[in-house]
């Protein structure tokens, strides 16, 4: 993504200075040793959930999208180098793509933790969009003419608008299909390689940051180990390494000052991509006639993304891990749904209905798959076809309504 919500960034770092400068707990229902200890029991049932059912393997799946992404990529690239290679390659690659892209728009309702600005900056290091398209020609020119092997870790070390998801897709695909062999260039299969290099290790940093090296799988470690630069890194942000347990509160050795500040985390991280889904992804491009500002346009991907996101909030909400494919109808016991269920029933009910209704109104956009937003907002550019007015602002109010309803959660939970 291009742009974060300043909110995020300022209420986080708020929540740090309020835990480190808190030596006692002042509210009743936060922390080790508070009143209500029966409610601390309940919040801390719904963060174990969240982060063991949803959070951590959304990132592990994440990480393993990404070596098949690599694996695929490397295929191509060698079967280029030996004149074998053909459009199975270029699919393969295609659709592994598609895979890493699916899983990582399934987390963004949890940008709060290392991905975000505040700690890693993982999520603009992979999903910066608009690409400078004239900066990654001069790449390309550069290598094709040096005739040198570029490096994932000097790709790593690049501007954000010329790495990531968005490079690699532009590289893999034109107008929602996997290129033809014929188009692709030897410096492309190099910039391709390297670019799925650094994007890996931010991938797996992004799992390795949740639950730690001590927790992490091997072949995980091995890899997230690759480059130096990167463990630096995430050695430099000692807030945000093994993240699952410093959602626990201040008490606890955590950063949140109360249990339910980690719940209500929970709702924010869902408020604030619901809000960059309805006004930073479909309205502003939109509404400005700007068809470079469509996330995932290459691929002709973005409303399949933004979906994703919006059922990333229902994972999140309900305490499960859905796939594209679609989540369980009902929520875990342990689930900020359960609990607001049993608070607010009616607005549980609310919460659950706009979500869906997102969805719907997302894919009407699209026709269900007849056109792609990047289409939309083309059409309405070139064209003046205003056809799709109404559908999109449709998506976009009920993406706003689904922000405002979450921004209720922390007050249901006093």
């Amino acid at each position: 993504m291009n742009k974060k919500s300043i909110f995020q960034t300022v209420l986080f770092a708020l929540a740090i200075l309020i835990a480190t400068g808190l030596t006692s707990c002042e509210k009743d229902d936060g922390g080790k040793g508070g009143e209500n200890e029966e409610m601390d029991e309940r919040y801390q049932e719904i963060i174990a959930n969240y982060i063991d059912v949803t959070v951590v393997p959304t990132y592990k799946a994440l990480a393993e999208a990404a070596l098949v992404m690599r694996e695929a990529n490397n295929a191509l690239k060698t079967a280029f180098e030996a004149d074998e290679m053909n459009d199975s390659h270029m699919k393969a690659a295609a659709d592994a793509w598609m895979a890493a892209r699916i899983q990582w728009e399934l987390s963004e309702a949890f940008l709060f933790g290392p991905v975000g600005e505040q700690a890693y900056d993982i999520d603009a290091h992979i999903d910066d969009w608009p690409l400078e398209i004239e900066e990654i020609y001069a790449k390309l020119e550069e290598i094709e003419e040096g005739g040198r092997v570029l490096t994932g870790k000097e790709v790593w070390e690049w501007d954000e608008d010329v790495i990531g998801f968005h490079v690699t897709e532009y590289l893999l695909y034109r107008d929602g299909k996997a290129r033809p062999v014929a188009d692709i260039t030897w410096a492309e299969t190099v910039y391709l390689t390297a670019a799925t290099d650094a994007l890996v290790w931010d991938c797996v940093m992004a799992y390795v940051a949740w639950v730690g090296t001590t927790n992490a799988e091997s072949k995980f470690l091995t890899v997230f180990r690759e480059n130096p630069a990167v463990e630096e890194l995430y050695n430099t942000k000692n807030n945000y390494q093994n993240f699952a347990t410093k959602m626990k509160p201040v008490s606890e050795g955590g950063n949140y000052p109360s249990w339910k500040d980690a719940v209500a985390e929970i709702a924010t991280g869902a408020s604030e991509i619901a809000e960059e889904v309805g006004v930073t992804k479909i309205e502003a491009p939109y509404k400005n006639n700007r068809t470079e500002e469509v996330e995932s346009w290459y691929s002709w991907h973005s409303l399949d993304d933004y979906e994703n996101n919006i059922l990333s909030i229902k994972n999140a909400y309900y305490g499960v891990r859905g796939s594209s494919l679609g989540s369980p109808a009902n929520a875990a016991s342990a689930s900020l749904s359960a609990l607001i269920k049993e608070l607010n029933p009616e607005l549980d009910t609310q919460i659950k209905e706009k979500i869906e209704e997102c969805i719907k109104n997302i894919r009407a956009i699209g026709g269900n798959g007849q056109i792609s937003f990047y289409e939309v907002v083309r059409n309405k550019k070139e064209n003046g076809d205003m056809s799709k007015q109404e559908v999109v602002e449709e998506a976009v109010d009920s993406c706003i309504d689904l922000m405002d309803l979450f921004d209720l959660v922390d007050e249901t939970l006093e």
